[in-house]
């Protein structure tokens, strides 16, 4: 199951209380992306209270009503989560990396939070996105999002990405076309044998 986790800037952007037609459309947009691709969005517990006490029940009522029409979880920061945040300040203590560092606890609480869910982190770039790279994490920008000059693309992993080992990752070389040439072959030639009548059967003597 694809999940995105996502920041305070992302779910204001996603619970936007003005109207405005253009947001709208942008964000009906996105959340049609995430449903077709069957994405669950995860909020974590202090965004959504945060969210709630400067919103007020109109943000409540905006949280509800997002809960009701698309699958979403409130995620919150557990004894897993704790260790898992201990394991990748050591990591970057050890590899001296600076992008642990640089970014906020707050920061690097979503980032530990999103390695134990195995989400996509959604949220505001600076220093968020770096300290996602060093963990792993698959980082999709709100400037990217909220951009309204072409269409929203959601772009999440198909399979959760091994932390802590980020900083050799490279990514994966595209597919082989021939390698749905084989798969249409082979799924021809089943459909043939399976297809083909049953020879005669030959009369006992």
């Amino acid at each position: 199951m694809l999940r995105c986790l996502l920041d305070a800037d992302a779910l204001a952007w996603l619970l936007r209380l003005d109207s405005d037609p253009a947001h709208d459309e942008h964000r009906l947009a996105w959340l049609a992306e995430a449903q077709r691709q069957r994405a669950t969005l995860l909020i974590p517990a202090p965004v959504l209270a945060d969210w709630l006490v400067e919103t007020g029940p109109a943000g409540d009522a905006a949280f509800k009503a997002l809960r009701a029409s698309r699958p979403v979880e409130v995620a919150t920061f557990d004894e897993r989560t704790a260790r898992e945040l201990v394991r990748l300040h050591t990591f970057a203590s050890t590899t001296d990396d600076d992008r642990w560092s640089r970014a906020s606890r707050e920061q690097r609480q979503l980032v530990a939070l999103a390695v134990v869910r195995q989400a996509s982190l959604v949220g505001e770039a600076p220093r968020l996105d770096a300290a996602a790279a060093l963990a792993g994490v698959a980082f999709v920008s709100m400037g990217d999002i909220a951009s309204l000059g072409a269409p929203p693309q959601l772009s999440l992993p198909l399979d959760p990405v091994e932390p802590a080992a980020a900083a050799s990752l490279v990514p994966l070389s595209p597919l082989d076309k021939g390698v749905f040439s084989e798969l249409a072959q082979a799924f021809h030639a089943f459909d043939s044998m399976v297809s083909a009548p049953p020879a005669p059967e030959t009369p006992l003597a």
